[in-house]
């Protein structure tokens, strides 16, 4: 019996991603709602402070957890995966490509993104960091 408990305890460890104990199909610990969002960027090269953080409310689910998906025109979502509270995903454009990760712990999420852009031979990285709260339900 103790070898079994140790095997499975083994198993929940090694394919926590599975969710043992829990369904990974749930999605992440997030109120679905109105959020707020502030982005700080970054721009490699760039003087620092250049551009000021960026406020906006978006609503969000556990169905639609990545902020703005694919708004953009010419965009296209592609490997998004939740794996815990933590959803990761790429969004191809035609000006570049963007990875993000956000983790969410419930009524407040942080995360970041990537984007790297190619115009005229140059290649140009861009940093966002995210910090999200949830304000209450969509209003419809």
């Amino acid at each position: 019996m103790k070898r079994i408990i140790v095997m499975l305890a083994a198993l929940c460890f090694v394919f926590t991603f599975a969710g043992c104990g829990s369904s990974a199909s749930a999605g992440p610990d997030i109120k679905d709602g109105l959020w707020e969002i502030t982005t700080t960027t970054d721009m490699p090269g760039m003087p620092a402070g250049l551009m000021k953080p960026f406020t906006h409310s978006t609503c969000l689910s556990k169905k639609d957890s990545v902020p703005n998906g694919e708004q953009d025109s010419g965009c296209k979502m592609q490997d998004v995966k939740t794996i815990g509270n933590t959803v990761s995903w790429t969004m191809l454009c035609k000006e570049g490509v963007t990875k993000g990760k956000i983790t969410y712990a419930g009524s407040s999420f942080d995360g970041a993104t990537e984007t790297v852009i190619k115009a005229d031979g140059t290649e140009m990285k861009v940093n966002n960091t995210m910090k999200g709260k949830y304000l209450g339900p969509c209003k419809k």
